[in-house]
C-alpha cells in the first residue's frame, strides 16, 4: 500500500501588530543582555529568526528601537502600579503589595527589570527625559493612594504625600537589589515593613497580608 505522506502545515503568517510585538519582546531580551547602547538590529533579527531588513522595517533607527523598548518597559511597570493602586484598600496594604510586586519582577520579568535598572542610571539626553516622565507618573500614582488614605483616616501627617511617595518609589530599586543579591526573604520583608511604617505610620495586618506577616514573624522570631 502506498504510504500516505502527511502534508506539513505552514504556520499562519503573523499580522503586522503580532510581528511588531514579537520583535519588541526579542528586542527587550537583547537589551537586557547588551544594554541600551549595545543592542543591534542584527542580534534582534537572530533572536526573532527574521531578516535584518525586517527589524529595520519596524524600527528604522537605533534611536527608534531604544525608544520603543523603553516605552514598553515603562508601560509594563506603570500598568502594574495602576492596577494595584486602583483598589480601594488601606494605603499600607496597597504599598506593601506594590513594593512586593515590583521586587518580584526580578524573577517574573527579569529582562524588563534589567532594562529598567540601567535606564534609571542612564543620564543621557536621549533617554533620561523619558525616564523622568515614567518615574513621575508612578510617583503620582503612589502619592494619590497615600493622600486618599490620609484624608479618609484624618491623619496628621503631611497630606501632600509626594515626598513619601518618592521615598517609596526610590526604595523599590533597593528591594530589587536585595532580591538580586539573594538576601533572605525574612530580611526583605522586614525592610518592606519598615518602609511602610516610616512613610505611612503603621502597617495594618489585613487577611491578605497575614501570610506575609506570619512568615516574617516566624523567620525572625
Amino acid at each position: 500500500m502506498p504510504k500516505t505522506i502527511a502534508k506539513r502545515r505552514r504556520a499562519r503568517p503573523l499580522e503586522r501588530p503580532e510581528r511588531r510585538t514579537l520583535l519588541l519582546e526579542c528586542a527587550i531580551r537583547v537589551f537586557a543582555r547588551r544594554g541600551l547602547g549595545g543592542a543591534r538590529h542584527s542580534e534582534i533579527a537572530r533572536e526573532a529568526k527574521v531578516s535584518v531588513p525586517t527589524v529595520f522595517c519596524y524600527f528604522p533607527t537605533h534611536e527608534a528601537l531604544v525608544r520603543e523598548v523603553l516605552e514598553e518597559v515603562a508601560r509594563f511597570f506603570t500598568e502594574m502600579a495602576e492596577t494595584i493602586h486602583d483598589q480601594h484598600r488601606p494605603a499600607p496594604e496597597i504599598i506593601l503589595e506594590h513594593t512586593r510586586a515590583f521586587a518580584d519582577t526580578v524573577a517574573t520579568h527579569p529582562d524588563y527589570t534589567r532594562v529598567l535598572l540601567e535606564w534609571s542610571t542612564a543620564l543621557r539626553d536621549e533617554v533620561w527625559p523619558l525616564y523622568l516622565q515614567f518615574q513621575e507618573k508612578v510617583i503620582a500614582t503612589i502619592a494619590r493612594t497615600i493622600r486618599r488614605w490620609r484624608m479618609e483616616t484624618g491623619s496628621q501627617r503631611d497630606p501632600d504625600a509626594e515626598d513619601d511617595a518618592r521615598v517609596i518609589a526610590a526604595t523599590g530599586y533597593v528591594l530589587v537589589q536585595m532580591k538580586v543579591a539573594n538576601m533572605p526573604s525574612s530580611r526583605i520583608e522586614r525592610f518592606v515593613q519598615t518602609l511602610v511604617r516610616d512613610t505611612l505610620g503603621e502597617v495594618r495586618a489585613s487577611a491578605q497580608n497575614e501570610a506575609h506577616l506570619t512568615e516574617f514573624n516566624v523567620a525572625v522570631g
